[in-house]
């Protein structure tokens, strides 16, 4: 969601992304540079498609496992892939902790904005399944999630005042002593459904996954300014939004040489319904807004929340993948996945690149890394525009450590993103600041066949 204490405004766009679904004005005059949340009103992270790794495995090799897939985090990545898994039956179970800090500079009165989100969460849980000619799998994902609680305070701003009625009792003009934002975002995406696989010949399979897609935010905003004459404003914006659909992947698997795979996926979200309400409120005193008079009690609240049924449209996503073994205990693969572009949500076409390896100790012990790209979907920003989506892109490295006892898998690891680009979230203005993001994430997950 973004604020603006310009005419303060609040703009809930289609589910987190793209073209103003409405636009209310709630408030008046305030602060020449102040927002209160990411630009577009982003929600979970609808700039980046690679926001969360899952599984356990392909999260220590930075995700490049289209090529790989031969166990039950295979279900997510490449269904094709746990034809090939081996036992009566295999599960993993995946709980991770992630923190990201993203920070605009020089946004309310000179001062930065600073917007940081943790989570601790179970992202996945597969199970796999031999029947007959086929392997049958259910799997649960988490690829995207957010969860801000934060609150920060400014003092001594400039009070933007074009009308000149603001005043102290001495004459001087007034200023802001303090500002306050109390904000809260929780945003979640789940992914839950059955898989099937097959092998069609000795190094050609296929598979297929079927999710049932959710999609829940919940954003809550509270504002408090005071002026040194004594006047202030109130404010609060509630916005809640769900989606659901399906989000098919079909995935194919092949093996041209005993000691090489490649892997194709393709998949998208279907969404079959959503809705989303929006209510915001404001208490004003002793602020006098250009045209007006008064500077007594102004009040604006809604008679009911505005409310929208309009559903939002993603890419097709396309991977392709490609895994070389060049011994029994080396393993190194390569993925590249392609979003198509999305005109309607503002989405421009990405293409990521990931790359990992895995090398086994001994039977007892393996370590993997990986490194992958997370590129923003959002068109650059540009000088001269206003009210554009941020743009930054960001890089990421992972390792994990892996123990094997007869049938079971511990796996822990973790590792850290970094980028930097460029942010509009001041309302109607040119003004562009400098961003940069920067996570990290710590995963331990077991797993165990027989």
């Amino acid at each position: 969601m973004r604020v603006f204490l310009i005419d303060l405004k609040l703009r809930a766009d289609s589910y987190g992304r793209g073209k103003s679904m409405f636009r209310k004005i709630i408030g008046f005059v305030l602060i020449v540079s102040a927002i209160v949340s990411s630009g577009g009103a982003a929600v979970a992270d609808d700039f980046h498609y690679t926001n969360l790794l899952v599984g356990d495995r392909a999260s220590g090799m930075g995700g490049a496992y289209t090529a790989v897939s031969d166990d039950a985090t295979g279900l997510y990545y490449n269904p094709a892939g746990v034809a090939y898994t081996t036992g009566r039956n295999m599960s993993a179970s995946v709980n991770a902790y992630y923190d990201n800090e993203k920070t605009y500079k020089s946004v309310i009165g000179g001062n930065g904005w600073t917007r940081r989100s943790s989570s601790l969460l179970p992202n996945y849980f597969g199970v796999v399944q031999p029947l007959g000619k086929f392997k049958v799998g259910f799997s649960y994902a988490v690829p995207d999630s957010i969860m801000e609680d934060q609150s920060q305070t400014f003092h001594d701003l400039k009070l933007y005042d074009p009308s000149g009625l603001n005043k102290n009792q001495d004459g001087s003009q007034a200023t802001i002593t303090s500002y306050i934002i109390n904000f809260n975002d929780e945003s979640n995406v789940y992914n839950l459904g059955p898989s099937v696989a097959m092998e069609l010949s000795d190094n050609f399979s296929v598979g297929l996954t079927l999710y049932y897609y959710h999609k829940k935010t919940i954003q809550i905003l509270n504002q408090i300014i005071k002026t040194s004459n004594g006047g202030y404003q109130l404010l609060n914006d509630y916005l809640h939004s769900e989606q659901w659909g399906f989000r098919p992947i079909l995935g194919v698997m092949w093996s041209p040489v005993s000691n090489v795979s490649a892997g194709l996926t393709v998949s998208k979200v279907f969404v079959g319904g959503a809705s989303m309400t929006s209510q915001s409120s404001m208490l004003q005193n002793n602020i006098i807004t250009s045209g007006s008079s008064s500077s007594g009690i102004v009040t604006s609240l809604p008679d009911a929340p505005l409310s929208s049924s309009s559903s939002p449209k993603y890419p097709t996503q396309i991977g392709v993948g490609v895994a070389w073994f060049p011994t029994q205990s080396l393993l190194f693969s390569g993925d590249i996945n392609y979003y198509t572009k999305v005109a309607e949500q503002n989405m421009e076409a990405v293409t990521n690149f990931a790359v990992g390896t895995e090398y086994y100790l001994d039977r007892n012990w393996a370590l993997r890394g990986g490194l992958y790209t997370n590129y923003a979907n959002s068109p650059t920003v540009k000088t001269g525009g206003v009210n554009q989506d941020e743009h930054i892109d960001l890089y990421g490295g992972t390792a994990s450590i892996s123990h094997f006892t007869r049938n079971t898998v511990v796996t822990l690891g973790g590792g850290m993103t970094y980028g930097t680009g460029k942010a509009q979230i001041v309302g109607d203005t040119t003004a562009i600041q400098t961003a940069d993001s920067r996570g990290w994430m710590l995963f331990l997950s077991s797993s165990y066949s027989y």
